[in-house]
């Protein structure tokens, strides 16, 4: 019986940066899948496992995933090898209603759910050239995933945790 961290949050939520704390303290981190491009910066089996979109179709047939969801355009996923040597993962929140009601139970969901100020501010500054209109489509999509999200065990608002 394994024992996981599950962190959730909205765009600019503070996931990544938990998660790194969490690997300073010496827990075991997930690296998910993605068919995103890598961003400026990121390292392929470092940020993410980065697959094209027809690999992680073929992923997912050969049932390699523990859980997946699509993001727009793009898939995310944790992997079933992860999934059973890991203890800390960033998960979308469709992600949580896939884990199983047993594993659940050894699961500790962290919901992080800072202002949208904060939020806001983090996403101006942190370099990805994120315009006014981008922040905001994305806040609209962040709003619909989390508007009855309640899968959680501890919810954290404090930007500063």
């Amino acid at each position: 019986m394994s024992k996981r961290i599950i962190i959730v949050g909205p765009a600019a939520a503070g996931k990544d940066h938990l998660k790194k704390r969490l690997g300073e303290k010496g827990y075991l981190l997930d690296v998910s899948y993605t068919s995103r491009p890598p961003r400026e910066g990121e390292v392929d089996g470092v940020d993410y496992h980065f697959l094209s979109i027809k690999d992680f179709q073929e992923k997912i047939m050969r049932k390699q995933f523990y859980e997946y969801v699509e993001h727009g355009e793009d898939y995310y996923g944790t992997g079933m090898w992860e999934w059973v040597n890991c203890e800390v993962f960033i998960m979308e929140s469709e992600g949580v209603e896939q884990i199983s009601p047993e594993e659940r139970k050894d699961c500790l969901v962290l919901y992080l759910n800072p202002s949208k100020d904060d939020r806001f501010e983090r996403l101006w500054e942190n370099g990805r050239n994120w315009s006014y209109e981008k922040i905001s489509n994305r806040f609209e999509v962040d709003d619909i995933k989390f508007k009855d999200f309640k899968d959680y065990d501890i919810e954290i608002k404090n930007p500063d945790f």
